[in-house]
This record gives C-alpha cells, structure tokens and sequence, in this order.
C-alpha cells in the first residue's frame, strides 16, 4: 500500500516531484523515492506491510525500458508469482506489487484482469514509443487523480500530491457544487478543480506523447441467476477471502460497528489469526444511534478484544478541519468523521492493515431504499431513489442556488440528468439495475474514496473483502430474491453469516455507521457555532454558487426547529473544502 505520483510529456523539476512526495507522506512514511526520465517521472511512497524487506518502487525492468509504480494490495500475487516461474522468470521475496511489472511483460495490457485486489497503477513503456499507462481496480478501491493537457499527464493518489505537480492554480470546476449537493460527494470522473479527473471503476488511461484516451472496462452483461449461489458458498467464498487477504505479520484490526457486516469479518479473522483486535467508535453523551452493546457482543463470540473510542463534543472544531483536509475532497456523510478518528487511533495503537465491512450493502442490497424502490409501481421511483441518494433532494438543493448558477447547469447539464443516464441501462430486473449503478458510481465516489483517504491519512490500509471480484461475481449472480425484497434486506448474507454473529446482532435492526449529528448540531453546541462561522465565510456566495439569503433561512429555521442539521453539515464540509489550495 503506497501512494504514488508522476508526471508524462512535459518536464517537471526535481522539487516538483519532493513536493508531491511530501504532500502524501502520510500515505507512504516508510521509503520515498521517484525515477525520472526524458519528460516523465514515476514516484512512490511506501507503507509496508507485505515483505517490507523486498518490492521497493519505483520497479524497472531488466534493461531500463519499462517502470511502474504501484498503490494497493494484489491478494492472488503467489498464484501469479507460480505462473512466472513457469514462464522461467523469478520474483524474489513475498512482496505482491513484485510481480506486476514481469506480469505487464507477460501479459501486456490484459494483465489487469488476471489481477485480484485493489490497485492504482502507473507504468511508463518506453518500447516501441513512450506511452504512460494507469489503471484503476474494477471499483476504483484505490484512489488516483490526474491532468491531462496538450502538454501531457499528471497524477497522483492525492489531489494535493497532484497540485504540487501543476504548474498553475487551479479553477473551481462550476460543476462540482452541484456533484457534491446531488451525490453527497464528487462522483467518479470529477474532482473540485476544472480539468482534474479521477479514474472511474476499470479505466485505463493511456497516454502516447500526444493524446490521452481513457478506456473502460469492457462491461459483461449481467449474468442469468445461478441457482449454485447459495448461503453456504457464500460463506465458504467470504472465508477464503478474508484467509489470503489476512497472510501478511503484521496484526490485524477490524473496525466493528455492531453490524452484520463487520461482525462476520471479525469472527472469520479471529477463527483465523490471535492478534486481531476491534474498534468501535462511540460519541459523547446518550443517542439513539449509540451501538456499542452490539459492538461488545460481536466481539466476544469473535474471541477478540475490542478498543472503544469516544469522540468528545468539545473536540469537534479541532477535529473537522484536519478531517476535511484528509478527505481532500468534499464528502457530505457525518461519519466520515468518526472514521478519521477510528483510523486516527487504530494507528496510534501501532496496526497498519484494518478491515471494513464497506461494500457488503452495495453487493447484496442491504440498503432500505432498494425496498422502496423495488415497492414502487409508478415511474417517478427512479427519481425518488436518486433523491434519496442526495444530501436533501433536488428540489431543495437547487432552491438554495443563485438564479445565475442554476441557468449554468440547465444549458450545461445537470449532475442529476448525468445521474438519471448512468441509473438508466436496463438489467434483468429492478434491483440489480439499482445495484449496478450504486456499485460503479456510489459505493466508489463516496465509501471507497472516503476509505481510502481517511485511512492513509493515518498510514492504515484499509481492507474491504466484500469489495473482491469475486464477490462481486458472485453477488451479481444472485437470484434479486436472495438479496432484497420489498420485505427483506440482505438476505442471502444474513443466511451466511447466521452462525459467525451473536444472536443480539441476528435480531437487532439494521442501522449506518452513523455520527450523531442533530445532537452535537443544536444551537448553543460548539459545533453549532463552529459551522454557522464557517458558513458565514464567503466562498459558495461570492463565487456565485449558492444564495447568501437562502443559507441563512438554512441556518434560521434550524435554528428554530433543529431540523436541517444534515444540511447545515453538509454544507459546512463544503465550504471548509472550498479553502484555497496551499
């Protein structure tokens, strides 16, 4: 796990690349170092956790002509390293990103899709003509952002590891209020700043000295159910997953909600390892949304330990800043807040790796909107289900623009018209369409990134098996009625995971890992006074996004009845994102 950067096409300087480097040291503490080349540059920050004695990066090939580097974890790497030797090439030591550049000459371009895991990829090919190549892991697990101009390509695991590399400031891209507003963050493809991508789930972006052409994953059709995906096989799939992604020394935390989903990893990692230990976050005070029982309970039929953390209400301001910074880039759920400080502490306690049960909803339709949609009879449920989505729904986020601001959208095209394209392509029925749009577009743009950014922030490796391929193969050929019905959730994990949780998790209702934001929100809080300061700062105004009068109503009728304190942080988060770039 790394952070990587670099640059194709144009020359930067040696202190570009040290100020990208720094930029991401969080990321990567234990070894930086960069190659540079003819107009391009390849650079790496190391966190190691997989032979850290062996894989350092940048790799190169035997006679210079080819370099890579490399962020993420390839958990099929001895299989791979098995296929090699039979080829007569040997990979020293037991590091996985050892074999990606022997597997590229292998394999060439197609080597990705042999690769099991979560990846970003940078590889200059300086044979036959120089071309730089990135690739993106099949949901985009792994973050990476780049520039591309008539002068070349950067990138970065960072936005602020690619502003260092810029050779300008720049824009705030006039679309991107109204991403964050309609998709609670910046949806994959887009970022804050015109002309900044990220990479979409499977893009390959390919860039010859001239062009740059981004490629998608060549999509298979949705395939017919399979009577075979059982609750059995799913449970002997998530088993041996969670086995090879758990090979490495080091110990192993997983972070426990009190939910199904993290409670099935922490009994199959503790079934496994000794040195797997729990944590939770709690939040000062008594709130409805407080799991810690559950949390505790799931723990001990794991056999492991579990580490509590309280988040402090006097600590908020301290906190949101350097949160938000973290991020790098807005994202509108209040539990981002207690994953930073889960991931803060987990690091303070001397682990590296953490598993997370993100993805488990996305796979197998846990969430309560797919009922509600699949419960629709009329066809405005598609409209209904993007606005819940949405930080509120469009009707009132768009209310909140200026007159200007709105016209821009309507003649250029709004976030939520792009949203109702990517929700429109037919699948064999209701919920998987659901799914496959919330699993490319959703699940990537908000948890994933925000797991990747919070937990380097604190040199954690964030591992998410419900994220495999093949889990993903696996959950799409599920009959839909093993996985949500108007009537019932998630079913086909609840019959897997029945025997790995306590009965108290089995019974209990479904709830997010959640922040209690309406408590710490009330007026007279800290946090009440924190945001109404930032939102009286100028930005969203005066760049002509958002009507000064109707954040005011915003903050005015909370004031009074304490009912708009998603939004209220919602656009807090945004306003605080929105602070010029160092």
């Amino acid at each position: 796990m790394c952070r990587i950067y670099g640059y194709f096409g144009s020359d930067r300087d040696v202190r570009a690349m040290e100020a990208a480097r720094d930029a991401q040291l969080p990321g990567g503490p234990d070894r930086q170092a960069h190659v540079r080349g003819e107009d391009w540059g390849l650079g790496c920050n190391r966190l190691a956790i997989q032979d850290p004695s062996h894989g350092r990066q940048p790799f190169t090939n035997a006679d210079g002509s080819v370099h890579a580097v490399f962020n993420g974890e390839i958990y099929n790497f001895r299989a791979i390293r098995r296929e090699l030797a039979a080829h007569g090439v040997r990979v020293d030591g037991d590091c996985d990103g050892s074999v990606l550049l022997p597997y590229y000459e292998l394999h060439g371009d197609r080597f990705v899709d042999r690769l099991e895991g979560m990846y970003a990829i940078a590889l200059v090919d300086l044979r036959s003509g120089r071309r730089l190549k990135l690739w993106s892991d099949p949901l985009a697990v792994k973050s990476l952002y780049y520039e591309a101009t008539a002068d070349g390509v950067t990138f970065a695991s960072e936005p602020g590891g690619l502003a260092a590399l810029r050779t300008g400031r720049p824009d705030v891209d006039p679309h991107a209020v109204d991403h964050y507003l309609n998709w609670q963050c910046l949806p994959p493809g887009s970022s804050l700043y015109a002309g900044v991508s990220s990479l979409r789930a499977g893009e390959h972006l390919v860039h010859d000295g001239h062009t740059a052409v981004v490629r998608a994953r060549r999509r298979t059709e949705t395939p017919p159910p399979d009577g075979t995906c059982t609750p059995a096989r799913l449970g002997s799939l998530l088993t041996g997953e969670v086995e090879r992604m758990s090979l490495q020394s080091a110990p192993v935390a997983v972070q426990l909600s009190g939910g199904l989903d993290s409670a099935v990893l922490a009994t199959l990692l503790g079934r496994r390892r000794t040195d797997v230990t729990g944590f939770h976050v709690t939040h000062e005070g008594t709130h409805p949304s407080d799991e810690e029982t559950y949390a505790r309970d799931a723990a001990a039929h794991a056999g492991i330990p579990l580490e509590v953390v309280e988040i402090r209400e006097a600590e908020l301001p301290e906190l949101i800043p350097p949160m938000v910074a973290a991020l790098g880039s807005p994202n509108a759920t209040p539990h981002a807040l207690s994953a930073y400080v889960l991931f803060r502490e987990i690091a303070q306690r001397s682990f590296r790796v953490c598993f997370v049960g993100d993805g488990a909803d996305e796979q197998f339709g846990g969430y309560r909107r797919y009922s509600t949609a699949l419960a629709a009879t009329d066809d405005a449920w598609a409209e209904r289900y993007l606005d819940r989505l949405s930080l509120v729904p469009q009707a009132r986020y768009r209310w909140l623009y200026t007159p200007e601001y709105r016209a821009l959208l309507d003649s250029d095209g709004s976030s939520r018209a792009r949203a109702r394209e990517l929700l429109g392509p037919p699948a064999p029925g209701r919920l998987e369409q659901l799914l496959t749009f919330d699993r490319l577009h959703k699940l990537p743009g908000l948890n994933l990134r925000k797991l990747d950014h919070l937990s380097m922030a604190h040199g954690i490796e964030g591992r998410v098996p419900y994220c495999q391929p093949a889990v993903t193969d696996f959950a799409r050929r599920t009959p839909d009625t093993l996985k949500a019905t108007e009537a019932r959730r998630k079913r086909i994990l609840w019959d897997a995971g029945a025997p790995l949780v306590p009965e108290s998790v089995r019974t209990r209702q479904k709830q997010p890992f959640t922040f209690p934001v309406d408590a710490f929100l009330a007026p007279g809080t800290k946090l009440w006074e924190f945001a109404t300061d930032v939102l009286a700062r100028p930005r969203l105004r005066t760049d002509g996004f958002l009507s000064g009068a109707a954040v005011r109503e915003v903050l005015d009728t909370h004031a009074v009845r304490r009912d708009q304190a998603r939004l209220v942080w919602g656009l807090m988060i945004l306003e605080l994102s929105l602070l010029p770039l160092p």
